[in-house]
């Protein structure tokens, strides 16, 4: 087994965004790092887990130094922030390294991935295991090298969600970025203290995948031929902190956010798939293969003339969400 020490480190540059970054700074400029953030116009303006303020907002209030970029490719504009005493952490980082950006760190370039590799590489987050009905994930912490999500492992922890958060994304997030955030503390604080850590290689299995990035305005049209499973996950992958799954009623675009099977032993014809055939309160009732779907409109603010409607979505528009680039 490979062992790894990063010897004394004081410089550190972290490369992405969100929630986990800024608690690795809080962290480091307690402990008196030199810290430097790099991160893109899109991620810098992106609100900060369940908060109004932005990244951009969290680093100028805490008075962190950091680099806006349009990408890596200007390595005049980045590269002189590495020094013989520097490591450089990625987490959620919208850019991938290539072979000449990796050299330069020197075995000191690592990056923080939300999943239990080898499982669900790349982007998209929980949206992919909410499809999918996957409820395990975890953390991985691992040497960047020329692939995606490859390479040898410094860290991997996993767990399962909770049965009554499941249907919540935004719970999901929230139970995971806590689990996420006590590791990589603590992955800091062995980094600091100048300690060894023990190297593994993410092997390939047969679970092994790779999502891309998910948008939800471009992507997230609901296909009413899929089933009231389907439907459901569908519609809960998109929901609070996104804006919601899409579809049509009256030729204007709706977004849901939280859905269920309706406990319902209704056999819909495909012609009956889409129509809203119930509505009680703030839930409406819409056929669907293998059931209908219990949709909450709470949302939504005119509330009326939902009853006997279409939601649609044309097979161009679900062609075109397909054909968009991720």
């Amino acid at each position: 087994m490979k062992k790894i020490k990063f010897r004394k480190i004081e410089n550190f540059i972290l490369f992405g965004g969100g929630q986990i970054v800024l608690e690795m700074c809080l962290f480091l400029k307690k402990n008196k790092k030199n810290i430097i953030v790099i991160t893109s116009k899109e991620q810098s303006e992106n609100k900060i887990h369940s908060n109004k303020y932005s990244f951009k907002n969290y680093l100028v209030k805490n008075k962190i130094k950091f680099k806006i970029l349009s990408n890596l490719k200007k390595t005049n504009q980045w590269t002189h922030l590495i020094k013989k005493n520097s490591i450089a952490i990625s987490s959620t980082c919208r850019w991938i390294f290539k072979h000449k950006e990796i050299n330069l760190f020197k075995n000191k370039l690592i990056n923080i991935h939300s999943t239990n590799l080898p499982s669900f590489r790349g982007a998209g987050g929980l949206s992919w295991n909410m499809m999918t009905n996957n409820y395990n994930s975890g953390i991985t912490i691992h040497l960047i090298d020329k692939k995606i999500d490859t390479g040898m492992f410094i860290l991997k922890k996993s767990f399962s969600f909770p049965l009554k958060i499941r249907n919540s994304l935004l719970e999901m997030q929230k139970y995971s970025l806590n689990f996420q955030k006590k590791k990589v503390i603590n992955f800091l604080s062995k980094l600091i203290k100048n300690k060894v850590f023990k190297l593994n290689i993410i092997k390939d299995s047969p679970n092994s995948c790779y999502w891309p990035r998910i948008s939800t305005e471009k992507h997230t049209w609901i296909n009413w031929s899929w089933n009231a499973n389907q439907i459901s996950d569908f519609i809960n992958s998109c929901s609070t902190p996104y804006i919601g799954a899409a579809t049509t009623i009256n030729k204007k675009v709706i977004r849901f956010k939280k859905a269920k099977p309706a406990k319902s032993k209704i056999n819909f014809h495909p012609f009956q798939y889409g129509l809203i055939y119930k509505k009680i309160k703030n839930e409406i009732y819409v056929a669907s293969k293998k059931g209908g779907v219990i949709i909450d409109i709470s949302n939504i603010k005119n509330k009326k003339g939902f009853l006997g409607k279409r939601l649609l979505t044309t097979n161009k528009t679900l062609n075109k969400s397909f054909e968009e680039v991720f």
